[in-house]
């Protein structure tokens, strides 16, 4: 190994981990390395040797560092290692650019431009990696911001499948303060740990700087440094020639019997003491501007020429001015600096640093940044540049606006800035989802606005907001001015109506509903308003019959417009079309729709792409295709995934687990979930309906059937309707359940309860209700009958309940030869699942009839080698093998690249392969022997 620079003395195992990455790196295989430390301790140090091997060797290197100041804005952290700048040149990061700037490109309606600019880095990584292995270093990630990181999450789970190193650098992560950044580090396959360089190590470092051994009042001096190799050098560095002397051994020793103070920040003071005092003025000032600025912002900002007291710094080792940017030596210097400026004094400076970069039309979000660090009250100036501010500039950072907006109300603005103002703050809560405080400045902010289309506008939200909040008797009092304001536009008038319309069902105004669903899709119609049309499209298709329902749907998909909101409701639409299609209908035939806007909106950056992607997952989970149900699902976030809303989803995971005999895994899933075990101590009665069925099963899996019965039973309280209804299936084994425990009174029940689900239950939900009835009828024949109408609806697993069941009966009525065949037509639909639990459990069940499976049991279903590989895995597979990357397959077969990503990493773990380069040798030998 070679000699490592003096910084590094006792970092040889993290040397030799990080030098074992490159070496899988240039074999195709990528990690994840995280490099966690307190400040000072040699994290950068450490980076920058990797970075000269990974160079050395021929791989590109991208380096971002994430700065305190910009950590409220999005992207921030991974566009500087991107190098995505208003000066790219390259299309792609000239694209991402634009987005986080709030403008659309490529004539695509962007929903949400920083998921829609997220996408588009993650193809850049991509497309790098494709050409040859990278290494992606992001520096400093605890003042990353949220989105980045979310980012960050997503390119980790990626290194199984592309050559990407991505190195990762941060102080320590506090127990449950950020868990984005803890599961990052947890998914790392290489983690280090700085710990502080033992007594031995620092005596090799002072010993390597100073070219021989301190003595013993220098050795307490150096102590002082901790084992902190940075502070080391600051108290070497401050040593001046007569502070030290040489003893009779050789050794250094310090000259006065006083030892030199070893503080950071009184080093910093004499490196600064013998600056010129107007130098030490413009580095206070520099400090200001961020780890790493620009000698032009510093020219700008002290109105003068900033190179000499750049060049003073550089010689008292305060900056570097190595590259095109200055940047502080360590992040700790610029910290000790800004901290010894008063607060007042810092935050007029941060002001006075605002208003010279805005003049300038410098970026907003460089501008809101010094903004966000200034005192309260913010100054005249900075409230009327706010109140400029474009609405799809406050889109691409609500969270930083709002913190913004929210202090310029308690600075007392005049009152046409506040109306201004106050609207401005009213939109980024609303995008942010706070709808309480939507509500909260609902009725200044609605009383402030004089146009009466903006109020229309501002009233539409606040309806959103009490919708979502279930106070649907608000909501309507709110919007209602606008319906009936003649000095409204008839375009808003028309959708204000239609919102309203949304709202009426949940008030018992169903009727009224749609009157004014009717009469907003005429005014809508009459003034050709394209959003207006589909508001009332999607107002009417809540409230009318199902035939007339999917009318109103595809006649939402059908409106123009670019709109994000027209786009949203296309994206929302979509999905509840193919839902109802195959569970009302049960029309398959509309499912490619779903893989179409499911990368359309993927691409848009649209926030629907989770709940179509729950969808997608509950489609292919009740028609059988779990291993794509399980595809979808893991494309979903940590967080999102932990939202109430998909809670439902986790059950899905849980119940394919426990049905494939993976018992462990099934008990994990529902751990993760937060399902508590069963006891008499422990109240389920709170637990989310939709994990109901899974902790049932891990009940019955685990031989517990009373406490799996008493678990099920909870489908009797749930109340009729939608709730009811989605939950429908389980009845089924409910009863299967009751019935083999004795308490034929609880299947009577379930019977009954199922058949109370909906007015107008779908094909699938009036299926399983004539099963339930007819399983406690005992009805073999109608069972059989029911079980091939699944069959032919593609419900494999309701199909094998019901041929379970027909078995059953005709067993206990002595039809021996009739049981056996429908046993049989069960353990086939229970063995295309690959349900081994269920063809165990039903096997037993069946033993004490004399009926078995015998000879002609099909084969388990494969879950590893190339036989597990899907007909979708086998498409992505041949275009792995053709050199096309992620996003390139997913235009290809016209689906997600998110979902190309998971089934590469699937079969990456279901061929043993830990490359994509291996996965696709193995595809062309598999290719050359089927010749």
């Amino acid at each position: 190994m070679s000699e490592f620079p003096h910084t590094l003395v006792g970092r040889g195992a993290e040397i030799e981990t990080l030098t074992q990455a490159l070496v899988e790196l240039a074999a195709g295989r990528g990690s994840c390395a995280w490099i966690e430390g307190d400040a000072g301790i040699g994290k950068s140090h450490l980076v920058a040797e990797l970075v000269d091997r990974a160079t050395g060797q021929g791989h590109p290197v991208l380096i971002g560092h994430a700065e305190q100041l910009m950590q409220t804005f999005p992207l921030r952290a991974v566009a500087d290692a991107l190098a995505v700048t208003a000066q790219a040149t390259d299309p792609a990061r000239a694209a991402v650019t634009a987005l986080l700037g709030g403008v659309h490109v490529d004539g695509v309606s962007y929903t949400d431009p920083v998921r829609a600019a997220a996408e588009r880095m993650i193809e850049i990584v991509e497309r790098t990696c494709a050409e040859r292995p990278l290494v992606l270093v992001l520096e400093d990630l605890h003042w990353a911001d949220e989105a980045s990181l979310a980012l960050l999450d997503r390119l980790s789970g990626e290194t199984d499948q592309i050559p990407l190193l991505l190195v990762l650098t941060t102080r320590p992560v506090v127990p449950g303060e950020d868990s984005v950044r803890k599961l990052i580090a947890d998914r790392a396959a290489r983690r280090l740990d700085l710990a502080p360089l033992g007594g031995a190590d620092v005596r090799a470092l002072a010993g390597a700087r100073l070219a021989t051994d301190p003595g013993p009042r220098l050795w307490a001096l150096l102590e002082s440094a901790a084992g902190s190799p940075f502070h080391l050098h600051e108290i070497v560095d401050q040593l001046d020639r007569d502070d030290l002397r040489t003893l009779p051994d050789g050794r250094v020793e310090l000259a006065s019997e006083t030892p030199r103070p070893g503080r950071l920040a009184e080093s910093l003071g004499r490196r600064m003491d013998g600056l010129d005092p107007d130098h030490r003025q413009a580095i206070r000032l520099a400090a200001l501007l961020g780890d790493r600025f620009g000698a032009d912002d510093l020219a700008s900002v002290m109105a003068g020429d900033p190179d000499p007291a750049l060049r003073s710094a550089a010689a008292a080792g305060l900056v570097d001015l190595a590259d095109d940017r200055v940047r502080f030596r360590h992040e700790l210097i610029r910290q000790v600096l800004v901290s010894q400026l008063p607060a007042a004094l810092r935050g007029g400076l941060h002001d006075h640093i605002a208003r010279t970069l805005a003049a300038e039309d410098h970026p907003d979000t460089v501008v809101a940044g010094h903004l966000l660090a200034t005192g309260d009250p913010l100054s005249g100036w900075a409230l009327r540049w706010l109140a400029d501010r474009p609405d799809a500039a406050l889109y691409t950072a609500p969270g930083a606006y709002a913190d913004l907006l929210t202090r310029a109300m308690s600075a007392s603005p005049a009152p046409q800035l506040r109306a201004a103002l106050v609207r401005q703050l009213l939109l980024v809560l609303f995008w942010l989802g706070r709808d309480e405080e939507v509500i909260a400045w609902a009725d200044e902010a609605i009383a402030g606005t004089a146009d009466p289309d903006l109020t229309a506008d501002l009233r539409i939200k606040v309806l959103r907001s009490l919708a979502r909040r279930h106070r649907f008797d608000e909501a309507l009092r709110v919007v209602a001015p606008s319906v009936e304001d003649p000095g409204t536009s008839p375009m808003w008038r028309a959708r204000a109506a239609a919102w309203s319309a949304t709202a009426q069902p949940y008030v018992g105004g169903s009727e009224e509903a749609e009157v004014q669903g009717t009469w907003a899709l005429e005014l809508a119609t009459s003034v050709g308003d394209p959003l207006g049309i589909a508001y009332a499209h999607t107002a009417l298709a809540a409230v009318v019959d199902e035939e007339h329902a999917m009318d109103h749907i595809r006649a939402v998909l059908a409106v123009p417009g670019d709109e994000p909101e027209a786009q949203d409701l296309r994206f929302m639409m979509t999905g509840n079309l193919v839902v109802r299609a195959t569970m009302k209908l049960g029309d398959r035939t509309l499912e490619p729709m779903l893989d179409e806007i499911l990368a359309a909106a993927e691409r848009a950056g649209s926030h629907r792409t989770p709940m179509l992607q729950g969808q997608a997952a509950a489609i292919c989970f009740d028609h059988g295709q779990w291993d794509e149900a399980l595809i979808h699902i893991a494309q979903l976030d940590s967080a999102t995934a932990r939202q109430p809303l998909f809670a439902y989803l986790w059950d899905v995971r849980a119940a394919i687990a426990y049905r494939r005999g993976e018992l462990e895994e099934g008990a994990r899933i529902l751990r993760a979930a937060g399902v508590p075990e069963f006891s008499p101590e422990e109240d389920l009665s709170t637990l989310d309906r939709h994990l109901v069925p899974a902790a049932a099963l891990r009940e019955e899996t685990a031989g517990r059937l009373d406490q799996a019965l008493t678990l099920r039973m909870r489908f009797l309280d749930l109340p009729v309707g939608p709730e009811r209804e989605g939950l429908a299936p389980y009845a089924l084994e409910l009863i299967r359940l009751a019935r083999a425990l004795g308490a034929e009174d609880v299947a009577q029940a379930a019977a009954v309860a199922v058949a109370e689900v909906f007015a107008t239950p779908g094909l699938a939900t009036r299926l399983t209700i004539d099963a339930c009835q007819a399983v406690v009828a005992a009805d073999p024949g109608r069972l059989q009958t029911i079980a091939e109408k699944f069959l032919a609806g593609d419900w494999p697993m309701y199909a094998a309940f019901t041929f379970e069941e027909a078995a059953a009966a005709w067993a206990a009525a002595g039809e021996t030869p009739t049981a056996r065949t429908d046993f049989l037509r069960a353990a086939e639909c229970y063995d295309r699942l690959g349900a081994d639990w269920d063809i165990r459990r039903a096997t037993a069940r069946f033993r004490p009839y004399g009926i078995r499976r015998g000879t002609q049991a099909s084969p388990r279903t494969a879950r590893t080698g190339w036989e597990a590989l899907t007909a979708t895995e086998l498409r992505i597979g041949k275009l792995v093998a053709q050199g096309y990357a992620n996003p390139d397959i997913a235009r290809e077969l016209m689906i997600s690249r998110n979902t190309v990503q998971t089934h590469v990493s699937n079969m990456l773990a279901k061929l043993g392969k830990r490359s994509r380069t291996e996965l696709a040798r193995e595809i062309v030998l598999r290719s050359r022997e089927s010749i």
